[in-house]
């Protein structure tokens, strides 16, 4: 199976709401690709850093490989 885009995981976590305030506005968003070691612990191979466009809380997700969300912190 190949992974998603980076284009498409940057979408993905756009469309979760915020885990503190449920909004869907993000001051910022970066995805990058996940280590080697959270790849095989957790099975994500993206990593998106959120912060809230309303209440600035900052969060971490973690997407699999077809798109599944395994991860927030």
């Amino acid at each position: 199976m190949t992974a998603i885009s980076r284009e498409r995981a940057e979408r993905i976590a756009k469309a979760h709401a915020c885990s503190h305030c449920q909004e869907y506005t993000y001051r910022k968003l970066s995805v990058k690709p996940a280590s080697p070691a959270i790849e095989k612990e957790l099975g994500a191979v993206w990593i998106a850093v959120k912060v809230c466009g309303v209440c600035d809380y900052q969060s971490e997700i973690g997407i699999e490989a077809d798109g599944d969300i395994v991860f927030e912190s």
